[in-house]
């Protein structure tokens, strides 16, 4: 019960406060939601990911088997979340907001804190190492299946780099690789302007929801949350136990961080593409508030086993 509180007062509170601020502000002063997912997408995410991913202590060598796991439960999930959004008859424009809703989880703002206070602060590096997967494999993925179909691969790939995020991703790692640090006169402003990413992201998210009135579709939000929510643990609880050689704790780990909600960035990319940003919207506010209560479950079962 205390950790249900924890999370729910440290984590998910302050997260559907900041949401909601958004959805307020937007009914009573009515902001430019393009313009919004304009300052996310080239301003304030790109100053995250260089500040973040330049910074972190991330010696890959010693999460080899966490950075495999990963990327091959990020494909196996969006691969079910496809199947079963297909073959529950959703529309064409919401299978790929529900097949992206199973495999990208906000394992960065919600997912650390939470393995930080179920596990302590030396397992945070294996979090922090899923949450720059996560965020590379998004970048990478999402234009592809957000994109109108008619693109071309050479036009899929400009629809990739369109954005200053992979970039900003490949110059945070290269820095980090070399051990090499931004002028301070560069790096000041650069924390400043990143440290505002959450803040801004869970704002617009409460804005979009305002913005689109609530009119969504209830069946693909609903099959989007128990894909998250209820697929993906299951799923990566079978596969940590098949496993053979797991430690406990990494065990423990990866399925505890698969019970946290949908990541915010797929509201906002779904908004940019003009694609299922509703459901989307829907779905990241859905999952984030029902995500205490299986976090909580995870955590009793894997005590028991």
């Amino acid at each position: 019960m205390q950790i249900l509180l924890d999370v729910v007062v440290d984590i998910t509170l302050p997260v559907v406060l900041i949401a909601a601020f958004g959805f307020v502000m937007q009914r009573r002063v009515g902001f430019d939601i393009g313009t919004l997912n304009r300052l996310l997408i080239y301003v304030t995410l790109p100053c995250f990911l260089v500040h973040s991913l330049a910074t972190a202590e991330l010696p890959l060598a010693q999460v080899r088997t966490t950075a495999a796991f990963t990327v091959v439960q990020f494909f196996v999930l969006l691969g079910v979340g496809w199947l079963v959004a297909r073959g529950a008859g959703l529309s064409a424009g919401t299978r790929p907001v529900v097949a992206l809703s199973a495999a990208f989880a906000n394992s960065g703002n919600f997912g650390i804190p939470v393995i930080e206070l179920a596990f302590g602060p030396d397992y945070v590096l294996h979090q922090a190492v899923i949450t720059a997967l996560l965020g590379i494999l998004i970048l990478i993925v999402l234009p592809l299946m957000l994109a109108e179909r008619r693109r071309s691969l050479i036009g899929n790939l400009k629809e990739i780099f369109a954005t200053p995020l992979i970039p900003a991703v490949v110059l945070g790692l290269l820095l980090n690789a070399f051990d090499a640090a931004l002028p301070r006169v560069v790096a000041q402003p650069l924390q400043v302007v990143g440290s505002a990413y959450v803040a801004v992201a869970l704002f617009g998210l409460g804005a979009q929801l305002a913005a689109s009135g609530w009119a969504v579709s209830g069946r693909a939000v609903a099959w989007g949350v128990a894909l998250r929510l209820c697929v993906a643990p299951v799923l990566t609880t079978l596969a940590v136990l098949l496993l053979p050689g797991l430690p406990v704790a990494l065990r423990d780990l990866l399925i505890v961080g698969s019970c946290v909600p949908v990541g915010v960035l797929l509201a906002i990319f779904c908004a940019q593409y003009g694609r299922g940003a509703e459901v989307a919207s829907a779905t990241v506010v859905v999952s984030t508030l029902l995500s205490p209560l299986v976090i909580t479950l995870a955590i009793v079962l894997i005590r028991a086993l």
